[in-house]
């Protein structure tokens, strides 16, 4: 087949890839898996041909990852059930006094987005943010889209989020380098969104039934105003309405010590083991034991091991050992299946020529090739909702094209990370969790959300840009 059918076939495969999830609402795994098909046949690998790379990518990937996603799901669930996630949140809003309640939320929500998908965090965190905001009579527009925003870019730039580990994975980037250089370009993209939602100056009250048992507090038990209003300065202090929503929880009540270490201890042991490994002594046990444990299938397992404490005498019964590892394995399957399939899509690219085509076109317009991981990924999340397909589905593109292009993995793994944050709207489920649950209109949840996510993403890319200009990547 002649450079121009070539690519002319993976242009319309991306094209097909978008249109089928977009427009005809296609399961991503299903769609990925036909056009990995049909771009393997008409480039003419045959249909045994297709079928054995199409195999072969989908097991490599899964071999390097699989159980990467499954531990990451697991110690998510775990945080979520134990109560961690609500001790951290709690602890972040007594550290800041009530005028900074905002930037108390953008603290929990960007350490609980290390393990915890953002809707997840959103629907666990909402009755507290809803009373923060009834008792201080801050909008919801700022606080549910901050609440979201800092969990969503943790869960596009490092992992144990499923898009960044099948990025790495795929791109070939060690844990190591996509945790610290992840937060890199991360958090200066939650600290520009928050600023901005910050300003905001539309009020939106919190949803009734969320603040309906404070409004009856106030008023004796005779129902008040059903929450609709906001009463400024009611508590004085920011720790008040999360004693009172956290308090009511089934959840055991659980240290901050407890809670963080099994966030922060695979995170230590995994960048530990990549910076200080290649320096220790080769062949020593102290070498050998801080590769093991810096591994990260074997550092996430642990971090799982370190959460079970959280349950208390719980930890040995089946709801804990079994049912809740059952449950994390529910959540995996998706992105399981997506990052499995995207193995498989870049090694059709790879072993197809499409890879020679592409960068030989990027390469005559004259851009600079870091910019095109970022605007894959940001074509692919917008259109399709979905960051995790962003992060995902860009780096199984780019992966064949690092040698022709002469881009460093580690440049390209950021790149598609902070492309992928652009932007959440009406199409994705975090922007219709986040924007019912804070009692917005859709217009108000892009202008929140839909543009704050565009100002973590752009400002997550010239942080890698300044990183690249300086030699640090």
């Amino acid at each position: 087949m002649s450079d121009a059918l070539t690519l002319l076939a993976f242009l319309g495969a991306i094209v097909v890839l978008v249109l089928f999830i977009a427009r005809f609402k296609v399961h991503p795994v299903a769609t990925l898996f036909i056009v990995v098909v049909a771009l393997g046949l008409v480039l003419g690998m045959g249909g045994t041909g297709t079928v054995e790379l199409v195999k072969d990518g989908f097991g490599n990937t899964l071999a390097n990852v699989g159980l990467l996603i499954v531990f990451g799901c697991v110690l998510g669930k775990m945080l979520e059930l134990s109560g961690a996630a609500m001790k951290i949140t709690e602890t972040a809003l007594r550290l800041f006094s009530e005028n900074k309640v905002p930037w108390a939320i953008a603290l929990a929500s960007t350490v609980l987005g290390i393990p915890l998908i953002a809707d997840t965090a959103v629907v666990m965190l909402i009755p507290i943010v809803s009373a923060l905001a009834y008792r201080t009579g801050i909008s919801m527009m700022k606080l549910g889209p901050i609440l979201y925003i800092g969990a969503y870019v943790m869960t596009s730039v490092i992992p144990p989020g499923p898009g960044p580990l099948a990025s790495a994975s795929l791109l070939d980037v060690s844990m190591g380098e996509a945790i610290v250089y992840g937060l890199a370009v991360g958090v200066p993209g939650i600290l520009a969104a928050t600023v901005y939602l910050t300003r905001t100056k539309t009020h939106v009250p919190p949803k009734p039934e969320f603040v309906e048992h404070l409004a009856d507090a106030a008023t004796g038990g005779t129902g008040g105003t059903g929450g609709t209003g906001a009463t400024p300065g009611s508590t004085g202090s920011a720790g008040a309405p999360a004693d009172d929503v956290a308090g009511a929880s089934d959840a055991p009540r659980v240290g901050l010590f407890g809670s963080l270490l099994p966030i922060l201890a695979p995170i230590v042991l995994i960048v530990f083991a990549s910076l200080a490994g290649p320096a220790l002594p080769e062949g020593s046990w102290v070498t050998a034991t801080v590769l093991f444990v810096g591994e990260p299938t074997m550092a996430l397992f642990l971090a799982c091991l370190l959460a079970l404490p959280l349950f208390r005498g719980r930890w040995r019964d089946k709801s804990t050992l079994n049912d809740l590892f059952e449950a994390g394995l529910r959540i995996a399957a998706m992105p399981l299946a997506l990052t499995g399939v995207g193995g498989a899509l870049a090694t059709i690219i790879r072993e197809t020529g499409v890879a020679e085509n592409v960068a030989g076109t990027i390469e005559s317009t004259g851009l600079s090739p870091v910019i095109i991981p970022f605007l894959i990924a940001a074509a692919v999340c917008t259109i399709t909702g979905s960051n995790i397909l962003g992060v995902m589905t860009s780096a199984a593109i780019m992966q064949p094209l690092l040698p022709a292009l002469d881009l460093s993995p580690l440049v390209v793994y950021l790149a598609c990370a902070t492309g992928a944050q652009i932007m959440k709207h009406a199409n994705s489920s975090g922007f219709w969790v986040t924007t019912t649950l804070s009692n917005m209109t859709v217009g108000q949840g892009i202008r929140s959300i839909g543009v704050a996510s565009v100002i973590s993403g752009v400002t997550g890319f010239a942080v890698l840009n300044v990183l690249i200009a300086t030699g640090l990547v």
